[in-house]
């Protein structure tokens, strides 16, 4: 028989989903982002889904746990984006690579502290098994496109090598965008024309 918890859990008049643990993960995310990782609130976010303040830990064994679904989420979010992107270009591989850049950067202007999370803010959620596999996975999508590009007679590691440097440009172009660092110096910076300038020379090189 349910008990009489799970069933105050699920009918409060703010729940209407049929996965709580994902719902939990949508909620939190979106107070991350409104309230910022350090003032963000796991009761707020059972409040607004009308759900007790017990309800995330029948899912999650603790706030960090939570967290680390948010930067699972997150890095799933960009690997669609990316592939989306990739996939709009089907007939240009520099292009291809170009505008995965740009849903990079795209991304982080959408979620940036989400980004944040994903990439070291909390170290701990950064260095999670869970969180490298499905950062793994996502940075998987455009070392595999560099290598179509580059084609047989290259090797795996050139490949990689390529990725780094077209991944290292696009990171650092979100955290500037994110972080206002080009306001900061009064920079005008067309960031999309920037990445595709710079997809394209780095893939001419090589």
């Amino acid at each position: 028989m349910e008990s009489r918890q799970n069933r105050e859990d699920i009918s409060k008049p703010g729940y209407h989903h049929g996965d709580l643990g994902a719902a939990l993960v949508g909620q939190v995310r979106h107070l991350i982002e409104r309230d910022g990782l350090s003032d963000f609130s796991i009761s707020e976010a059972c409040k607004a889904l009308g759900v007790s303040t017990a309800a995330p830990y029948k899912h999650f064994s603790d706030k960090h746990d939570i967290l680390r679904h948010v930067a699972k989420a997150g890095f799933q979010d960009l690997t669609l984006a990316m592939e989306r992107a990739r996939d709009s270009e089907p007939d240009d591989a520099v292009r291809r690579i170009s505008e995965m850049g740009k849903s990079y950067v795209a991304f982080a202007a959408r979620s940036p502290e989400t980004f944040k999370l994903m990439f070291g803010s909390k170290p701990d959620i950064k260095d999670d098994e869970v969180t490298k596999e499905t950062g793994h996975r996502c940075f998987d999508v455009l070392i595999v496109e560099v290598a179509n590009h580059l084609g047989t007679e290259n090797s795996a590691d050139a490949a990689l090598k390529l990725s780094i440097m077209l991944w290292s440009f696009v990171h650092g172009v979100a955290s500037l965008k994110i972080d206002k660092d080009y306001e900061a110096v009064r920079i005008e910076a067309d960031t999309n024309a920037m990445i595709a300038e710079a997809t394209r020379r780095l893939l001419a090189t090589r």
